[in-house]
């Protein structure tokens, strides 16, 4: 079931929602007279169920990647058709819809549409399956062989009505081909309804031979279905999150790169924009897939890479290209694909850069492929490219209205551009132009009347910059730099690729401090990094002279050059770098005269943006910066600014996904990972891999007796107890409660045993003060498991090493039992650490 919005709909859309929405009506009205039929306990059963799917309902399972839900209420609505006939399916269905709905969407249209769709299928199909179990019933041949027959007839045909009522109103909303769309979103989910329909037969079978208290046996089954598809939708969504936020990763930062080559030929952002816009809608009329139009964004940004290896005066030459030059620029396409390989996408841009630039009659470049052989990808692209730029103004040419652009389109269909292509982005270009105009407006404060006035009829409908270049947001000087400086360009394009292949903090750094090192004379480098408690400047990464000195040194708020360009978010150059350096060294033994300090920003092309540190040179080589080194560095701190961003959110979002949050070990996510990998490792290479699990015993009295805040006291006290015993002989984590597990590589069973038997002496001693002059205690049992000795799979050889523990354990409680009082005690023992100490005065 898909939650429908009204928002955008075209006019074939709305009289489809409107049409479906009055047959729902009328099918739901059936439903509602033909109750009538039932008596008092059949009508009590409907409410029941009536209220049992109203709740399932307010819990749906999402499936990932769409705006798709599926509920347990499948179930219920089959079991209605079952026991009560269509009429009671229907309503029970039409409830579960409006549910949903009601949780998904704010909107009265969802409402209402969403329910009317599921009154045609449910009814339809609850109807047919009721007449052909009277057929059977009629011809004696009702059986439990033919009843799960027709359930699973009842099944597809109410799937089949369902999916293709919903598919055919976002088919009309977005002009993708019915049969697509269905395949690509919802032909799989015809698994769940099946499934829904044999478990409402085997529960209906089951009532009729056993009664109705055998479905106390159907619960679990139905616990099962419903744990299973959550469990499997949550996976594929985590999975799903993870590959976006790598591809977002990606394009962000080869999205800096891209910027800066278009500069280089005066392509605009908004050009950018508008090419991806016309692109995607016509990569849907076409019913293209899903990676197919996400590579055509990327292409739309991308398709110019190779540009970086065209020399400037080529590219802006105001005259015709001579033979020489026309050959150098038609490099570009091979260039780009090369370095868009290198990329790895993961979708196909690689064809588009190639072949933006062949010709439907054969005679483009770089193969000279025609006609149907050119990608189609790469022949929308060409159309949708050439009618946008060529309405822009450039120092070489004026730009072309919009009609003497569509003129143009029409006049080269069939020679140098697909006459199918051209023929539907000409139908649907107003359709396009919409969606532009209105992100425009979105962007942009309301233009007074005054104002649109003076505006041309291109400009109002959103057309190409000729004629708006006043009303352009100024582009960043770095740009204006590179427009003028191919070097420039050539290293933040090595950045950038480099970039987009690593999300770790260090290498983003190092990567960044080694590109200045061959642009920029500095004798050190410092990258500050934010504190966010006091806002204080440290001196994370420290490069050059000194280094040592300075590294994990800080400069109080506002402090220093760095220590105020971190606070104000403005860059500081050309002034005395003792200003800084006086903080960590004692003298200027270097020599330094000179320092440029530039701010790390979250958010570098808004205003206001928030700083989360500083990159800084000093050098004693030279008096000063040049204004290109500054704008040089400028540029490479806007760069690494998004880069660096993102690789602190990764290295944070990696670390609380791995740790445990009160004993700070590694929790069980992290654990199996690592333990799949070690297992792995010893199946190929023959090494010892052992697991040593840790249970504590007396946890239970300690938390009845002292509360469980005590508990979570003695278990961070125990935790560290147990990582001072371990060291670095293993891998400790935390999975359950006061279970820890040890991850032995290349030690054996004898050796992990010994060492539980050390930890279980330190635990002998161990005590803590549970409230004022009164300690608790507890002890500590361990269980040991060898690969592949004591277990082939992660479950098992952990499963055998708990067992293990836990005989340990129910022996030891007993034995502890008896130090666990209320009363007053004084026990000379080992104090706890200082880290419990503080925990335990914060909780009391």
């Amino acid at each position: 079931m898909r939650l429908i919005d009204m928002k955008d709909y075209n006019r074939s859309a709305s009289a489809y929602w409107w049409t479906t929405t009055l047959a729902g009506a009328v099918a739901l009205g059936y439903a509602v007279a033909g109750l009538a039929e039932l008596d008092q306990d059949g009508l009590l059963e409907v409410a029941l169920l009536v209220a049992v799917v109203y709740l399932a309902g307010l819990h749906p399972i999402r499936i990932p990647g769409t705006q798709s839900v599926i509920t347990a209420s499948d179930i219920f609505i089959f079991l209605a058709a079952l026991f009560l006939g269509a009429p009671a399916a229907t309503l029970v269905a039409v409830t579960d819809a409006f549910a949903t709905t009601l949780r998904k969407s704010r909107r009265w249209t969802s409402w209402i549409g969403a329910p009317a769709l599921m009154s045609i299928a449910s009814f339809v199909s609850a109807s047919m399956f009721q007449e052909l179990v009277g057929l059977l019933r009629q011809f004696e041949v009702f059986n439990s062989a033919t009843l799960l027959v027709a359930l699973l007839l009842f099944s597809a045909v109410y799937f089949l009505l369902n999916s293709l009522l919903v598919t055919g109103l976002h088919s009309l909303k977005r002009g993708t081909p019915l049969i697509a769309l269905w395949w690509s979103n919802y032909c799989w989910t015809i698994l769940t309804f099946i499934a829904s329909a044999s478990a409402a037969g085997l529960i209906y079978l089951a009532i009729e031979h056993y009664g109705i208290s055998s479905l106390l046996a159907a619960g679990p089954l139905v616990a099962v279905i419903i744990a299973t598809c959550h469990f499997y939708f949550k996976q594929a969504d985590e999975r799903a999150k993870a590959a976006e936020n790598i591809s977002r990763l990606h394009l962000a930062t080869v999205e800096a790169l891209a910027t800066a080559i278009d500069a280089k030929d005066e392509i605009t952002h908004d050009h950018v924009y508008r090419v991806q816009v016309y692109a995607c809608g016509l990569a849907r009329h076409f019913g293209l897939s899903e990676p197919e139009i996400e590579a055509l964004k990327a292409g739309a940004l991308l398709h110019d890479v190779g540009k970086i290896a065209v020399p400037d005066y080529i590219l802006n030459k105001p005259g015709k290209l001579t033979a020489a030059e026309f050959e150098k620029m038609k490099m570009h396409t091979v260039v780009g694909a090369q370095i868009m390989e290198r990329v790895n996408f993961p979708y196909p841009v690689v064809p588009i850069v190639r072949h933006h630039h062949e010709r439907w009659d054969g005679r483009g470049y770089p193969d000279g492929l025609k006609g149907e052989q050119i990608p189609k990808t790469a022949r929308i692209l060409t159309v949708v490219d050439v009618f946008d730029a060529v309405r822009e103004d450039r120092q070489y040419h004026k730009g072309l209205s919009r009609e003497e652009a569509c003129e143009l389109l029409k006049r080269n269909a069939g020679t140098q551009f697909d006459p199918q292509v051209v023929e539907a982005f000409l139908t649907n270009l107003p359709v396009y132009e919409k969606e532009i105009a209105a992100h425009r407006s979105s962007q942009t404060p309301a233009l007074s009347p005054t104002t649109q006035a003076g505006l041309s009829e291109s400009a109002l409908n959103a057309a190409p910059a000729a004629g708006l270049a006043q009303a352009e947001p100024e582009r960043p000087d770095y740009l204006k730099q590179i427009s003028a400086a191919h070097s420039e360009v050539a290293a933040l394009y090595e950045m950038a690729q480099t970039f987009s292949t690593s999300i770790d903090v260090r290498d983003v750094v190092t990567l960044t401090v080694n590109r200045i090192e061959r642009m920029i004379p500095f004798t050190t480098c410092v990258v500050y990094l934010r504190q966010v408690d006091d806002d204080s400047a440290v001196a994370s990464y420290v490069f050059g002279k000194n280094a040592e000195q300075i590294r994990g040194r800080s400069l109080a708020a506002g402090r220093g050059i760095a220590g105020w360009v971190v606070i104000n978010g403005r860059p500081m150059n050309n002034t005395d770098p003792m200003l800084d350096l006086n903080n960590f060294l004692g003298s200027n033994d270097a020599g330094y005269r000179t320092a440029a300090v530039f701010p790390l920003t979250r958010g570098a092309e808004t205003a206001g943006a928030e700083t989360i540190g500083a990159l800084a040179v000093y050098a004693s080589e030279i008096e000063a910066y040049s204004s290109n080194h500054l704008h040089l560095l400028e540029s490479v701190a806007r760069l690494a600014s998004t880069a660096l961003q993102h690789a602190i959110l990764y290295e944070q979002t990696k670390a609380n996904a791995q740790t445990d949050v009160l004993t700070g070990l590694a929790n069980g996510r992290a654990l199996y990972a690592r333990l799949d990998q070690e297992m792995a490792k010893s199946k190929e290479q023959g090494g010892l891999l052992t697991v040593l699990s840790f249970n504590l015993t007396g946890m239970r009295a300690i938390n009845d007796t002292y509360g469980y805040q005590a508990g979570d006291r003695v278990l961070v006290e125990a935790a560290e107890q147990l990582r001072r015993a371990v060291e670095d002989q293993g891998m400790l984590s935390r999975i359950a409660g006061g279970e820890f597990i040890c991850l032995l590589s290349g030690k054996g069973a004898d050796e992990a045993a010994l060492l539980g038997e050390q930890a279980q002496d330190v635990f002998d001693r161990f005590t803590l003060e549970a409230r004022s002059g009164q300690q608790a205690r507890v002890g500590l049992s361990f269980g040991v498991a060898s690969y592949p000795a004591d277990g082939a799979s992660i479950d098992e050889l952990l499963h055998t090493a708990a067992a293990s523990a836990r005989k340990k354990k129910d022996s030891r409680n007993r034995e502890d039992a008896q130090y666990v009082s209320k009363e007053l005690r004084l026990v000379s023992q080992p104090q706890p650490t200082e880290a419990a100490t503080e925990l335990l005065a914060s909780n009391q």
